[in-house]
């Protein structure tokens, strides 16, 4: 009896530990789409800037919809080789953001905030609406 009570506390223990490993980044961060003025889109082949009321909307919200990882945003830019940057430009601040692709997975890092995944419908997105 001493040992299976032992065992369900270690067992219980363990679970508590990896359940706490586990957190999500908390959601991004933006302006709100009415307050920006600009969108301007850098790291590809040439810089892009995209002023259509419209399609800034269209584009906070599919970055919005971005799914939170337990990956940490530890520096001002990611540690992979290439991304895009975007930056959302309101009267007289600029809040940042860097998509990028890992293996199959394309995901948004907000520096200091957190990595969130999206999918490469995002980058079709940048490309016919701005």
């Amino acid at each position: 009896m001493k040992k299976s009570v032992i065992a369900i506390v270690i067992m219980l223990a363990l679970s508590l530990c990896l359940s706490a490993c586990g957190k999500k980044a908390n959601p991004i961060v933006l302006p709100q789409a009415s307050e920006i003025t600009s969108i301007e889109i850098g790291g590809g082949v040439q810089d892009i800037i995209c002023t259509n009321k419209e399609q800034i909307e269209s584009f906070v919200q599919k970055v919005s919809e971005a799914t939170p990882t337990s990956k940490k945003s530890v520096q001002d830019v990611p540690t992979v080789e290439e991304y895009i940057r975007i930056d959302f430009v309101t009267n007289g601040n600029i809040a940042s953001v860097f998509i990028y692709q890992e293996g199959s997975n394309w995901y948004i890092e907000q520096p200091y905030q957190g990595i969130y995944e999206t999918d490469e419908t995002i980058l079709t997105l940048l490309e016919n609406e701005c």
